[in-house]
């Protein structure tokens, strides 16, 4: 592609994102989503996740689509519109509402969006985005986040027990959601360190990391003797209620995060889950070029057939991460073939047979295939990405295009519209074509000094996060806790703390906890230093 070309091609996706978001900026803010065929606007955050019953009364939105699409502004450059986003956040946004959430979707969404904008705000913490430094910026973004992440934390009981899907903001703990599902998914569970890792290691409060990685130690202790996960579990029991094992849906970022956690933070034992899970998926699930499914018990393919599921399309993307580029380029170019046949990515696709889905038609401006595409360019320099994401753009302006923004495709056999714009196209599928564009993005030029969360959120591969985490307390600072604290201490450490009726007892037991997790400490860092160091990040030489 001529430098021209590409040079027109960052212009055409810098006026859809402007097109998609002045669009809700006008019509929509600071309600959640845009509806882009109507005009009007959703307050989405409490229908995300498929509750039974949303908990609609009274609720307005929290400006979901602008916290979402604040670090894309960052990457465009757009400093006066970013710092202006951060600055009506910073005073606006309020999270003490009595609504339910899904704790997967307000994790990556408005967690990732407001801890990413934070550290793009400050202008000291992200390679190359001092031009994007928000002047008098006081960490405003840091607080909201924490202030949710002590919300979100209402969802755990302890590293004995799986997280709740969903979670009341006001009162998590005195008022369970009101459509509480019993049923938790694997990606549900172990999509969450990231953003809670890295707001422990902004804040210096353990908490959150501490229940994220429990209950990724929890979901992974549940794998098969095959390394496979299910899809689905039963959150009071802990059994499986759906043992298929998937790249797709269901699963999806339980390998993303084991992948891009291991790179920010450093834990040995993210890399061997990452090792065991991926190996597992290419031995029991790798079809071809393509990926099926299986029973985690029986750790086979299902014989009767592939089916494509367009969450899947992230894998070349996280292959690429990995150092796979070969099998990576195969399975992009297979997953690429549904976007050429259709214009679009449809939800599923029968590969065997070759026919859609009879309900699962739709295409909701999903990021995956064009997070692959951009990855796959930047490992390579292969022009021949740039064309597809041209190809990618085109199909969008034309299918997807209205007056007020760009809307999901309801069936791709027929092309018809949804008023629905998600968060996401904002802050994933825009970005990652942008990006595809645009050499001269910070985002680029630092390219090895990032990882996109699964919402795209840009998190800095920073010694700042890459270490154990903070030490537990000593035992002068334990004779300061309460007792909330030292319950909070005790059950870090999977220990027990119903028998301690009196507080001495309580730090008594807390000292054992604070010995119990420097141990773990210390073997962290002993295990850190005797690994053998590995570049996962991989470039390849330009090629002409």
């Amino acid at each position: 592609m001529a430098p021209a070309e590409r040079e027109q091609m960052r212009q055409t996706v810098e006026e859809m994102f402007y097109h998609a978001f002045d669009g809700y900026m006008e019509r929509a803010f600071p309600h959640d989503e845009l509806r882009p065929i109507s005009g009007g606007y959703t307050d989405a955050l409490v229908e995300l996740g498929a509750p039974a019953q949303p908990t609609r009364r009274g609720y307005s939105g929290v400006a979901l689509t602008l916290i979402d699409s604040l670090d894309t502004l960052a990457v465009i450059g757009n400093a006066s519109e970013f710092a202006r986003g951060v600055r009506w956040v910073s005073e606006n946004v309020d999270f003490d509402i009595d609504i339910d959430v899904s704790v997967f979707e307000t994790t990556i969404r408005l967690l990732g969006g407001l801890l990413s904008a934070h550290m793009l705000a400050n202008g000291t913490m992200v390679d190359g985005a001092s031009h994007v430094r928000v002047a008098g910026y006081g960490g405003e973004l840091l607080v909201l986040a924490r202030d949710l992440g002590e919300r979100l934390l209402g969802a755990f009981d302890g590293c004995e027990a799986l997280p709740r899907a969903f979670v009341n903001l006001r009162d998590a703990k005195a008022k369970q959601a009101s459509h509480q599902r019993l049923e938790q998914c694997s990606a549900g569970v172990g999509t969450l360190l990231l953003e809670f890792g890295v707001l422990s290691r902004l804040t210096g409060d353990p908490s959150f990391e501490h229940a994220a990685l429990c209950a990724l130690r929890l979901l992974w202790s549940k794998r098969s003797k095959f390394d496979l996960l299910g899809n689905t579990l039963d959150v009071r029991t802990g059994h499986w209620r759906n043992p298929t094992a998937t790249i797709g849906a269901g699963v999806d970022s339980f390998y993303e995060y084991s992948l891009k956690a291991y790179l920010v933070f450093g834990k040995p034992e993210l890399y061997a889950m990452w090792n065991a899970s991926a190996s597992a998926v290419e031995q029991h699930l790798r079809v071809g070029p393509w990926y099926g499914e299986a029973d985690m018990h029986k750790g086979h393919r299902r014989a009767e057939r592939v089916e494509f599921d367009a969450l899947q399309a992230f894998w070349p993307a996280l292959q690429v991460l990995a150092g796979e580029l070969r099998p990576a380029a195969a399975t992009f170019e297979a997953f690429h073939s549904l976007w050429r046949k259709f214009n679009a990515l449809p939800e599923r696709f029968d590969v065997d047979r070759g026919k859609l889905h009879d309900t699962l038609a739709y295409y909701p401006l999903r990021p995956e295939l064009a997070e692959s595409c951009y990855a796959l360019y930047h490992a390579t320099r292969d022009a021949r990405y740039l064309q597809i994401g041209a190809e990618m753009v085109t199909s969008l302006n034309s299918a997807a295009r209205t007056f007020f923004g760009f809307a999901a495709i309801k069936s791709v056999r027929s092309m018809a519209l949804e008023d629905q714009m998600p968060s996401f196209f904002l802050a994933e599928t825009l970005k990652y074509l942008y990006l595809l564009f645009d050499e001269a993005s910070f985002a680029n030029t630092h390219a090895e000094s990032y990882v996109f969360t699964t919402e795209g959120h840009l998190i800095p591969l920073s010694t700042a996060f890459h270490g154990p985490g903070p030490a537990p307390p000593t035992d002068e600072q334990l004779s300061a806790y309460g007792v909330l604290q030292l319950r909070e201490l005790i059950a870090r450490a999977s220990l027990p703390h119903g028998d301690c009726i009196e507080k001495g007892q309580l730090r008594e037991r807390a000292r054992l906890a604070a010995r119990r997790l420097e141990a773990e400490r210390r073997s962290e860092v002993e295990a850190r230093q005797a690994q053998d160091p590995r570049k996962l990040v991989c470039r390849t030489p330009a090629s002409s």
